[in-house]
């Protein structure tokens, strides 16, 4: 019988031993995936930052006449919003903001999707609500007669 437990328990542990080592092999990966997310994030904001800088340089934002007269047009204000945040500090942002779970609108978009679906989320609920009351009574019916049984029934020795 300890032969059998020993087994048994060398089993469990080559199985808890391979479930850490495949968790450990998904963070790993997820780990890589981030780390190519934040250096995609980071070349790109390194080049809008480059970008802001170039134009920021031009005569359409150091000219003060050329521009007040282009107004709202222009795109100093926004490479200036570019340029407020190095890239390291935006690309470390947006890779925070897609490790969030409402990040990127995606919060959003989930509400716009059951609003747009909202009759077959009710549909859905009312099976999921009508399931659960069936389950429900087959589970009352059969705790009701077995505790009917057990009240009818003789007493036995429990041994």
């Amino acid at each position: 019988m300890s032969d059998y437990l020993s087994r048994v328990a060398c089993c469990k542990q080559m199985y808890s031993l391979f479930v850490l080592r495949i968790v450990y092999f998904f963070i790993f990966v997820a780990f890589v995936h981030q780390g190519n997310n934040f250096h995609s994030h980071w070349t790109r904001r390194t080049r809008e930052y480059d970008r802001a800088q170039t134009f920021l340089l031009t005569e359409a934002c150091t000219n003060p006449r050329v521009r007040a007269k282009l107004g709202t047009y222009n795109l100093c204000d926004e490479s200036e919003r570019t340029m407020d945040d190095a890239p390291m500090v935006s690309a470390f942002k947006d890779s925070m903001e897609n490790v969030h779970v409402c990040g990127n609108g995606y919060c959003e978009m989930l509400g716009v999707n059951i609003t747009n679906s909202l009759p077959q989320v009710m549909l859905t609920l009312a099976i999921f609500f009508l399931l659960v009351t069936w389950a429900s009574g087959i589970t009352f019916r059969y705790r009701r007669d077995r505790e009917s049984a057990d009240y009818w029934s003789l007493p036995s020795k429990n041994k």
